[in-house]
């Protein structure tokens, strides 16, 4: 035959697991694993690979009938900068750089000095994490120092140090390693630091280390297990300790050569163990309107956190985004987008449920299988109605956070047949839950002041006479026409519509007419979606409304 097979669209979450069963022939339990450091900040850039991407390489493997685990590794013995923004965290700044150097575990809150460090700043990943990952078992790594099984890879780590160091030093060719290198950052007994000691001597038997400190001049014996093995080794001792298969990792140690190949080279030749099955992702950055403020992190407290998200949207609409983008790609995320992946997400709703055409057969695949990832393959039924988010945060405004005003939002919806018959218990949380979001966003920082509504009572004869005469008289020409029209946004719709055509309206003057209507309703030149807009309002009080500005 001479006719090319039709290639089946695949998504990469299954080619990466197809890949990753490849690298493991015979394997029927996979460990997977990611890992952050505490030092600030957590923020939802840390969702996309320690999170979504392997919970969803988990599911996979479950699904095709492999035991499969998450791990989440916590860095809580890295020792903490004190950079600027983890200073400025304290009221008082300077007093806070006693702390520099000091495991992170062992630095106090900001606000409260009974907690940790790691405890406040870990909250508002923590809480909420299982909303975006199921069955994370989170280890934090100064507890796992006293393991046996760790303390196991760190004799041998130490043990093999000489081997370890030439290795490793093909890596350093400016700095290498001295011959008398232990790899071991002993936590010193006398000022609390691990960033400031040297490793001079090291028994095994009683698991101590002789150390000496270069802030306090201190020098003294401490137990191997308070302090941590150098970075790259503490890494590949963590694959070791707990025989870890797959693990993806951020494009900075994708570089040939790198941090990660010298990891694998170690644990290969000298632990003679088989390294992990890795996959680099892109970064997160973080906007505001057009401006791009770098890559989220945690120590320089850019970005925001999952808690910050579930505010104004629920958290499959984040999935959603990290399961569709390519993995590699950078993504660019700003709490003033929120409308923008809220309707991102309804639409492949609507197209994974066939309510929306979509013609391309490879997008069709990537969206609808990136929604199915989102509910782990198994999708709720569909409720039956989606509730804008744009009509969400009209109505937020113009009814009360009340049950009360719920009931108003829903007589509203049916009466303006964005409802078509009265709701299920399960669409009404749900038009709750958007009524929430949308007032949440509405009110915050992150959304621009002409999508508030503030109903104006009067308007003056001034502002009617900015306008062209042609355009004034349109307002009186619509108040004829809705008086008779449908109260729907689409009934409102078509008669302006209508009424531009009948009008020969060029496209300058109809944005001048809604100008106008929107200085006549909100005292602005913008709005909301003035048809949907307008529908949420009594229908006589409009109409009175541009009666009253005919009289001007």
């Amino acid at each position: 035959m001479n006719e090319e097979l039709e290639k089946k669209p695949e998504h990469w979450i299954d080619k990466l697991t197809s890949n990753l069963i490849e690298n493991w022939p015979g394997v029927k339990n996979f460990n997977c694993n990611c890992g952050i450091s505490v030092s600030g900040q957590q923020h939802v850039g840390r969702l996309r690979g320690e999170i979504v991407l392997t919970n969803a390489v988990v599911t996979e493997l479950q699904a095709l009938g492999y035991e499969a685990n998450h791990n989440l590794i916590l860095y809580t013995s890295d020792p903490w900068k004190g950079k600027e923004s983890q200073l400025n965290a304290f009221s008082n700044p300077k007093k806070a750089e006693k702390f520099i150097n000091w495991r992170l575990i062992d630095v106090p809150a900001p606000t409260n000095p009974d907690i940790s460090w790691v405890d406040d700043f870990w909250k508002d990943f923590g809480i909420p994490l299982p909303k975006f990952g199921r069955d994370i078992q989170i280890i934090r790594i100064h507890e796992l120092y006293q393991q046996q099984r760790m303390k196991d890879v760190v004799i041998k780590l130490i043990s093999k140090k000489d081997q370890i160091r030439k290795i490793l030093n093909k890596y350093r060719k400016e700095n290498p390693f001295p011959e008398d290198w232990i790899p071991i950052n002993p936590l010193c007994e006398n000022c609390n630091r691990i960033g400031t000691t040297t490793a001079l001597e090291v028994n095994m038997k009683t698991y101590q280390v002789r150390y000496f400190c270069k802030e306090c001049k201190g020098e003294g014996w401490s137990d191997i297990s308070k302090g941590k093995l150098t970075w790259r080794l503490e890494w590949l001792a963590i694959w070791y300790a707990l025989n870890i298969h797959f693990e993806p990792y951020g494009k900075d140690h994708a570089t040939p050569g790198g941090s990660r190949d010298s990891c694998l080279e170690i644990i290969e030749t000298v632990l003679q163990h088989k390294g992990p099955f890795g996959f680099w992702n892109e970064w997160v950055g973080y906007s505001e309107g057009r401006t791009d403020y770098g890559d989220m992190t945690s120590s320089g407290f850019i970005g925001f956190t999952p808690t910050k998200w579930l505010e104004f949207a629920e958290p499959e609409v984040l999935k959603y985004i990290y399961l569709k983008t390519p993995p590699r790609r950078r993504i660019i995320l700003g709490l003033d987008k929120i409308p923008n992946y809220i309707s991102e997400y309804d639409r492949a709703q609507r197209i994974y449920y066939g309510i929306e055409k979509f013609e391309d057969p490879n997008e069709l695949h990537s969206i609808q299988r990136s929604y199915e990832i989102v509910f782990y393959n198994n999708p709720p039924e569909y409720r039956g109605f989606q509730l804008d988010f744009q009509h969400a945060i009209i109505l937020s405004q113009l009814t009360p956070p009340t049950k009360d005003g719920i009931s108003q939002v829903i007589q509203k919806l049916l009466n303006t047949e964005i409802l078509r018959e009265e709701p299920t218990k399960e669409i009404i949380d749900h038009i709750q839950e958007r009524l929430a979001h949308g007032r949440n966003w509405i009110y915050s920082n992150y959304a621009p002041d002409h999508l508030q509504i503030r109903l104006e009572e009067h308007i003056s004869k001034d502002v009617l006479e900015q306008f062209d005469i042609k355009i004034r008289n349109l307002v009186d020409d619509l108040a004829n026409t809705l008086e008779k029209t449908k109260w729907t946004e689409e009934g409102i719709k078509k008669e302006m519509m209508t009424l531009k055509e009948n009008a020969g309206l060029s496209r300058k003057e109809m944005t001048q007419f809604f100008q106008i209507l929107y200085e006549i309703f909100l005292g602005n030149s913008k709005g909301p979606r003035f048809a949907p807009f307008l529908a949420t309002l009594d229908k006589d009080w409009v109409l009175n409304k541009l009666q009253d500005v005919g009289k001007l």
